[in-house]
């Protein structure tokens, strides 16, 4: 599960941030400039979620229970966004970097 936290007090223009917890890597931290569904402005490499947690909560604030928990992407989706968005060409091998695909009523739509 992936974990997101809206802040009360933005900072440098960051009003949102999410965890994802990646198995081979650690867990990153992205943060938004926009509440709206879209790609993180930043993302920071943490050994664990626990590290990740502890440095939002001197950097921003923000408490342990201020988080909730989302569903993890689903596979080939983009982990910073929040609904199924993909990269376009991504599911057959082909990326087109740049442009994004989001599922919309079971299918595709270009963004």
């Amino acid at each position: 599960m992936r974990k997101i936290v809206n802040l009360n007090k933005p900072k440098d223009g960051i009003v949102r941030l999410m965890i994802y917890n990646d198995d081979d890597f650690g867990s990153y931290l992205f943060g938004y400039k926009k509440l709206d569904d879209c790609s993180s402005e930043f993302d920071e490499l943490y050994e664990s979620e626990n590290e990740v947690i502890k440095s939002c909560e001197s950097e921003y604030g923000i408490k342990t229970t201020d988080w909730k928990e989302i569903p993890n992407p689903e596979p080939n989706c983009q982990h910073d966004w929040i609904n199924p968005v993909r990269i376009k060409g991504r599911e057959n091998g082909k990326p087109e970097f740049g442009k994004f695909e989001k599922l919309v009523n079971g299918k595709w739509i270009e963004l």
